[in-house]
Formats: structure tokens, sequence, C-alpha cells
């Protein structure tokens, strides 16, 4: 059930940044279960409805770095952790760009990167607040987003929002019009494989897809292996998603040093001639570019 195979050879020489995306339904033990299961394997963890406690204290992982939203007298529902070994990349906090409960924003630059990378991370709900205006997440902050045409931009999240894109089997859209209107602006394509369900409830034995990911166009052929894994068992209705940001395809040569050569097998004198031979081709090609130079001056 992926885009790509996740054994994909083609990766293997690239250098890569590796996302995982889930909803952690507010769970201490399930946001545990992502840290556990993306030690080694994930560069950066993208979580929605994570769990916190006043003041906006979360959990620690001694292998990530918790990246989130400065707001006060509320509940941050948005979190990015980074691997604390993950020395290719620099993540950086974007809040002059948006600071709330439920969309954070982070900037991932490279040496391979020309221009940085803009990654949200979207809890599309209504607001915690009682007293301010009840509309969702993405008409509320996302709508008022405008980037340049040139900005490399990821948005990953629960949507939320139901709409034949990425589900054909959907006839009534539901919170999707400033969604569509967003990414249709910013011409940005769909990561997921379309028809692929991220949630599945256990209540009414229902799935859907709910949980998104979106990019612009400069950035879609360096996004991969879309997938998910099935061996990522948070015992939660929303499905363990992974994909990888490629930022430079880099060759490799053999080293020839390594090679093992048996050199009591080597004939010296055939050596030694075919060693005499380019010499000499060498010493001739030199004699004709001195004798064409003098000609010219």
């Amino acid at each position: 059930m992926s885009q790509n195979n996740a054994n994909d050879k083609s990766f293997a020489n690239m250098l890569n940044i590796r996302i995982l995306q889930h909803n952690c339904a507010r769970s201490t033990q399930i946001m545990h279960a992502c840290m556990k299961f993306a030690k080694n394997k994930t560069d950066i963890i993208i979580l929605q409805e994570s769990w916190m406690k006043d003041e906006n204290i979360t959990i620690s992982h001694s292998s990530f770095i918790c990246i989130k939203s400065n707001v006060q007298n509320t509940h941050v529902r948005v979190l990015i952790f980074v691997a604390k070994n993950a020395k290719k990349f620099t993540c950086t906090s974007r809040s002059d760009i948006v600071n709330s409960e439920d969309m954070q924003a982070i900037s991932i630059a490279n040496n391979k990167i020309q221009k940085k990378i803009l990654l949200f991370n979207i809890y599309n709900e209504k607001s915690q607040n009682a007293d301010d205006e009840q509309l969702y997440m993405i008409e509320r902050e996302l709508a008022k987003v405008m980037l340049n045409s040139e900005q490399k931009v990821i948005i990953v999240e629960d949507f939320n929002a139901h709409h034949s894109w990425w589900n054909a089997k959907i006839s009534n859209f539901i919170r999707t019009k400033a969604l569509i209107k967003w990414v249709n602006l910013h011409k940005c394509d769909l990561i997921n494989t379309s028809d692929i369900n991220t949630y599945h409830s256990y209540s009414d034995q229902s799935s859907s897809v709910l949980d998104l990911a979106f990019a612009s166009k400069n950035m879609r052929n360096h996004i991969k292996n879309w997938h998910i894994d099935e061996n990522a068992d948070t015992e939660f209705d929303h499905e363990v998603i992974l994909f990888t940001i490629v930022t430079k395809k880099v060759k490799l040569v053999e080293n020839s040093l390594n090679a093992s050569y048996n050199l009591q097998k080597v004939d010296w004198k055939d050596f030694d001639e075919h060693l005499q031979k380019a010499k000499d081709k060498m010493i001739v090609k030199m004699q004709r570019i001195t004798s064409l130079k003098a000609k010219v001056i």
C-alpha cells in the first residue's frame, strides 16, 4: 500500500530526510510508541492531537528535540520532533509566519537545498477558545498565509476533510473549499497515494482518508516513498505514515584502494613494455604540439 517500494534501491545513494506523520489522540502512550518506532528510522516526527498539560509541557525523549508553538492560555495540539543525531539538515521554528495551537511552521535547510523548505504541521479543528470565531484551522490561519511562487512548501496534517481528489468514494465534499483554494493558489500537488485510507474507525467499522500531505510543484519530485507502515502499530485508528524528502543524488565511485591485487602474479616484463609504449606515445604527442606552436609563432 505504498506509492513507491519502501525498499527501493534507487534511494540508497541519496541524502534523505525521513518524515513520520501521525495523529496521537492526546495519548502519551501513542506518542511514546511513535518515538520508539521512529528512533534511528526517522529524522522528523510530525504529530497532531499531541498530549499536552498546563503550560504546554509534553513528553520528552532522549533521541528527539521538540519544536512547538509559543502560545498562551491554550494547549498546543501540533508538535514536531527532530532527531538529535540529524546532522545533515537544520530545522528552525517559523513563528513569524504562524504561531497557533493547531498550526506550526518550520524551515528545513542543508547545504544541498538551494532554498529552504517551509513545512507546515496542521490539525484542522475548531479553536479551543470559545470566544474565538469557530472556524476550522484552514480558514482561521492557513488561508491567511500567502507565499511567493518560488517558496518550497510541504503541508502535513490531519485535515478532517473529505474530497474526491484523495478519496474517489466521496461525493459530498466536507471542509475542503478553503483548502482546495489555498493548494491551487500555491500550485501544490497531493503527496498521498489517492484512495488509500489513513483512518479506520473501530466504533462503526468505517475507513477514510483524513491524514494528508501536499507539496509545491518545485518540491513534488523531491518527495518519495509515501506509504503507510503496517509494522508501526500504535493501537490507534490513525495510520502511521512515512515519506522521504530527497535532496540530492550522490554518485558513488568504488575506491580502487580497497581492491585486492595479487602482486605475485604480475608479469613485470609485460608491465614495463606497456609502460614504455605509453611513454613513447606521450613523447610523440608532446613533440607534435611543440612543433605546431613553433609554426604558429
